[in-house]
């Protein structure tokens, strides 16, 4: 008798020929050609490449926040997109934390009001998305200021509770767009240290869409982005900053 081999898990994200088109007036503008990739569960990637080359795009893509114009997305290898809408929004609570470089924090909340309200709506009793919203804020570092609003804090004490937002409902995917991006160089390394703990203390899988070389380094590979294309796919070891010019380390 032949013992058959367990088959390997799927991949936590797969996009399969992915293309987005958006229309301007007459004009149709193919933000993606048909990009395919693999993220497996636990690894830390980032997405690369200059202003305008898709790499936003393609985050809100495999973010299932916004459907491809042709392709697949499979999430744990379910495509995301088939499913119902309903299905879509647990899926979006649940199963990914989104962190954005504009922080959307609702200010007229405090911090612990911020990051509570993801549980509420995901049907958790006030209490317990408090004691929740308190213990990951506490984990960020902002035990201190939970009762503070928005206005009240630093952009990087702003970032702070976004990435705790982006935790609480033990996401296993968080997709971070630009999550450096308005952010000084101190706390930008923070907001990376931080991401790099999660991944490798919690196992959560990290994809960033980013031009910041600190994030860079602290990935598991990388997938370089130009004109909608996937141009290349680099592991650590492998890729360097410099191949790619300081004229592609723009956002976009």
């Amino acid at each position: 008798m032949t013992e058959t081999s367990p088959a390997a898990p799927p991949p936590i994200i797969r996009a399969e020929d992915v293309k987005k088109l958006y229309r301007l007036g007459d004009e149709e503008v193919w933000a993606l050609k048909g990009i395919s990739l693999r993220i497996e569960r636990g690894e830390f990637v980032s997405i690369m490449g200059p202003s305008g080359s898709g790499k936003s795009t393609l985050f809100n893509q495999i973010g299932a926040l916004d459907k491809p114009t042709e392709g697949r997305v499979f999430f744990d290898g379910h495509s995301v997109f088939e499913l119902s809408e309903s299905q879509q929004a647990w899926f979006r609570c649940n199963k990914i934390g989104y962190i954005f470089q504009t922080f959307n924090l609702i200010p007229v909340m405090s911090a612990l009001q911020n990051v509570a309200l993801p549980l509420v709506l995901g049907g958790a009793t006030e209490a317990k998305a408090e004691h929740r919203a308190r213990e990951i804020l506490e984990r960020v570092g902002l035990g201190h200021r939970l009762g503070h609003k928005p206005f009240e804090l630093s952009g990087g004490q702003q970032q702070h509770v976004a990435v705790a937002r982006a935790l609480s409902n033990h996401p296993e995917v968080v997709l971070a767009d630009e999550p450096t991006g308005n952010l000084d160089t101190k706390t930008g390394g923070e907001i990376v240290t931080l991401l790099r703990e999660l991944n490798e203390s919690d196992g959560v899988t990290i994809v960033c869409s980013t031009h910041d070389p600190k994030m860079l380094a602290s990935s598991t590979r990388v997938f370089w982005i130009e004109d909608g294309r996937l141009l290349k796919e680099t592991g650590r070891e492998h890729f360097k900053l410099e191949e790619m010019g300081p004229d592609r380390l723009g956002r976009g």
